[in-house]
């Protein structure tokens, strides 16, 4: 952030969401913030490149490997699109 309020170490920030979720006994990381995040976009239809940059992943692959299989057309309905 430019100008930040005030310095915070990056493992501080991933911290926080820990620690309140270990409190209210729901579990969870911002890494499984950001998981679900970019999970329920590929849901929605939006495309893997797509939730590749809002995601921050340097190379798509890693995007593809978690999220490709939650893609709309991803199932037997897509075969049926072809016309033959």
């Amino acid at each position: 952030m430019p100008d930040p309020l005030f310095a915070v170490h990056k493992d501080t920030v991933s911290d926080w969401p820990a620690s309140d979720a270990k409190r209210a006994g729901i579990g969870g990381s911002l890494h499984r913030l950001r998981h679900t995040f970019c999970a329920h976009m590929v849901i929605a239809g939006v495309p893997l490149r797509r939730v590749q940059i809002l995601a921050g992943h340097a190379d798509y692959a890693t995007t593809e490997k978690y999220h490709a299989h939650l893609t709309p057309e991803g199932d037997d309905g897509a075969v049926a699109k072809l016309k033959y």
